[in-house]
Order: structure tokens, then sequence, then C-alpha cells
């Protein structure tokens, strides 16, 4: 019965009431588990995201403050660069109308006019020194007429040879040398070739306008002071080149102490060409000179057209030559001009004849003997043309006034040499005015 009661139904109910207060307990228990573990879960995973999202923070500022101080320093330099642009543009900015430095309309024409004298420089000098050359194979050769009649020929230190065993020395493009020595009646001879500056651009263009110089060769004989006394001054050529002669600075013999002769023979025909002016102190003297074979053979009547026209200008014998050609001083002088052709080829048929007239003139102006009139006549004509001169300087003289005079001497006073004379003339002034005053008592 109490088994039975036992298990009654009552008690089977509150058996089963307390297992279900039991079971809600548990499911309450683990439901109070799960949340705190979802809360516990959640605020880590917050600190994780929250540390996670910091995190990018951090690095994003570091990068900002890598990117500003590079931009920074891209900004400096950007600004050192506008900085240095401008003051390029200021320094440069008065030039900014100019036109390029480098243009081919400008340098080009430097080059071509540049390449133009090289090639003539070679050109001109080569064509000079041929020409030299060529002078040289006529006349200076072992067979040439200097050979034969001087000791010596081109026996002096030389510049520059034009060619090995050359004789001739090089001054210039344009000048050679050649010095003769060891001869009766002279010290020696001193032969200038002046050709024309082929070599020098300029001239080289002028000479196709037709305003080119000849080719000259002159030949100074230095006499024996024996040989060229007063007296002794002749010159011949064509009439202007003697005008020239005797309007040259320093030569003052032709014009003041020679006369025009016109040398005949007994039948009264002249011995000279009508264009050839022969000037001597003595008609004795000019005739001497004249009737010499060499001579006529050069400006006679006949030959003067064939032989002498194209390569004589002039012979000067003085005893008062200046110095010219770079000659030593030597006032006894016997002077020959000539002109040279152009071509090489032709220099030794043109010249012949006009070079013989060098030994030839030597010996007559050696040989020449001066009478006692004539001697006196050549020293009362030297007095005249002192008292001359004299005069002329007097008479120019005496155009200027004093007050010319006074002014070029100021002009060429310092400023203060101009002061010192002012106050030198004033004290003058004062003095000279100080001894008429009058004292009064």
């Amino acid at each position: 019965a109490d088994r039975l009661a036992h298990n009654s139904p009552t008690r089977t109910m509150a058996s089963g009431t307390r297992g279900r207060w039991w079971l809600f307990a548990v499911c309450a228990l683990l439901a109070a588990l799960l949340l705190a573990r979802g809360a516990h879960a959640s605020g880590a995973d917050w600190d994780a995201d929250d540390d996670e999202f910091t995190a990018p923070q951090q690095k994003s500022d570091r990068l900002e403050d890598a990117a500003g101080k590079v931009f920074d320093a891209v900004d400096k330099e950007a600004e050192k660069a506008a900085a240095r642009i401008r003051v390029e543009e200021r320094r440069y900015a008065k030039f900014k109308n100019y036109p390029p430095m480098f243009e081919w309309r400008y340098e080009g024409i430097g080059l071509i006019i540049i390449t133009l004298w090289f090639v003539n420089f070679l050109v001109g000098d080569a064509k000079n020194k041929k020409l030299a050359l060529a002078f040289e194979d006529a006349f200076c050769a072992e067979d040439g007429i200097f050979k034969s009649q001087f000791a010596s020929v081109g026996d002096i230190p030389k510049k520059v040879a034009p060619r090995k065993g050359s004789v001739l020395s090089k001054e210039a493009s344009d000048e050679y040398k050649i010095w003769c020595s060891g001869r009766r009646f002279c010290q020696g001879a001193l032969i200038t070739l002046k050709l024309q500056p082929r070599h020098d651009l300029y001239s080289a263009a002028t000479a196709f306008q037709g305003r080119s110089i000849p080719d000259y060769c002159v030949i100074e004989c230095l006499m024996n002071d024996e040989c060229v006394q007063p007296g002794s001054v002749f010159a011949f050529g064509t009439k202007d080149l003697i005008e020239n002669l005797e309007g040259a600075e320093g030569e003052k013999d032709l014009k003041k102490l020679c006369q025009t002769f016109v040398p005949k023979r007994d039948q009264g025909q002249r011995v000279t060409h009508k264009d050839v002016v022969i000037k001597a102190e003595s008609a004795e003297l000019a005739n001497d000179v004249v009737f010499t074979p060499e001579v006529v053979k050069v400006i006679g009547e006949s030959t003067w057209v064939a032989n002498g026209l194209a390569s004589l200008v002039a012979v000067h014998c003085t005893d008062e030559a200046p110095p010219k050609f770079g000659s030593p001083p030597h006032p006894k002088t016997l002077r020959f001009h000539f002109t040279m052709p152009a071509e090489p080829e032709k220099v030794a048929g043109a010249m012949a004849a006009v070079m013989n007239l060098v030994p030839a003139l030597v010996d007559v102006v050696g040989r020449v003997q001066l009478t006692p009139g004539q001697r006196e006549k050549a020293a009362s004509a030297r007095q005249k043309r002192k008292e001359d001169d004299f005069k002329e300087d007097l008479k120019a003289n005496q155009k200027k006034t004093s007050a010319q005079i006074l002014d070029e001497k100021l002009a060429k006073m310092t400023p203060a040499e101009k002061e010192a004379w002012k106050k030198k003339q004033e004290k003058k002034q004062m003095r000279k005015s100080a001894g008429k005053m009058i004292k009064v008592r």
C-alpha cells in the first residue's frame, strides 16, 4: 500500500515539476553562459577591431608626414628653379630683341671670307714666289748678268730662302731682296723686288677693278764717295715719273739743281725718244750718260718702244739720296726703277735690255771727270738753293701772326701749364704797372 501510495499520481506530478525546474535552471545557466561568452567575445572582437583600426590610422599619419616632407622638398626645389629662371630672364632681358648668337647668314659669310682669304694667301704667295725665282734664274744664275759683274751675289743672312740654295731673301710675301758686292766704283748693289700684294685679299679684289699696282724691281748701287761729287746728279725717265720724282719728299736736287737737256747728234737729230726726259746738272754730263750704247739701246728714238717702254721707270743718280726700301743710309746712290711683267716666263725677255743699264751706268758715273767749271757751277747752285730754302722758310714763318703762335703754344699746354702761364703773365703785368705808379706825398 505504501509502495502504491508512494507511486501515486501526486508524487509523480511533484517529481515531474522538480525535473522541469532543473531543466529550466540548466537552460538558464547555459543561456547565461552563452550570453556571457557572447558579450566577452563581442568585447574582444571590438577591442581587436579597434586595435586593427587604430594601427592603419598611425601608418597613414606616418605616410602623410613622409609625403609632406617630399612635397616640401619638391616645392623648395621648384622655388629655387623658378628663382634661377627669373634671374636669368632679368640678366638676358636686354638681349631678348637681339638676333640669335649663331645664324648661318652671318657665320656662313664669315666662314666663306676666311676660306677665301686663306686660299688667296696661298695662291698669291706662290705666284709671287714663282715671279721672284724667275728673276733669280734669269739674272742671278751662274750665267746671269749679276754673277758676271759682281764677285758676290746673295751672301747675306736671309730671313727665309724661297728654295734651297737661293740667293733671294724673302722679307715678306710681296718683297724679296738680293745683295751683290765686289765691283769697282761701288760698294755693292741692293736688289729689291717689290711685288704686288697678291696674298692680300683686299688687294686681290681691287686688282679685278683695274686698280692694282705693277711689280717693281728697284736696284740701288751704293757708289764710292769719290765717284759721285757735287755736279754728278742726273736722272732720266718718262715725263710724269720724273715730275713725281721731283716732288718726292727728300728729293730736292732734281728740281733745284738740274736742268732739262735734249742731247742731239751732230746732224741735229735727237738721240732719245720724245717721251723720255733727261735732267742733269750740266750738258756734258747729260751727253756722257745718254751716248752710252746700253742707254741708247733702251731710250733711243727707235728702241724705246721695244726695249724701254714696258720696263723702265726712272734712273736717278744723286749725292743726297734718302734711304728707301730698307737700304742702309748712303747719300751717294745710283738708283734704278724697273717694272716687271706679271708672267714669270716673260721676265727674262722683257727685262734683259734694262738690266744691262746697271753695270753700264755704274761705269759711266765712276769714270766721269768734272771740270773746274762744272764743280764751281755745282757749288754755286747748291749755295743758291740753300739761300732759297732759307727765304722760303722765313716767308712761311712770317705768315704766322703772334696771335697764331700764341694759340699754338697754348694748345700744346696742359691745364696746369696754362694756369701757371696765366699767373706768370699776371705777375709780369703787375710789375709793369707798378713801375708806372706815381707816389703822391
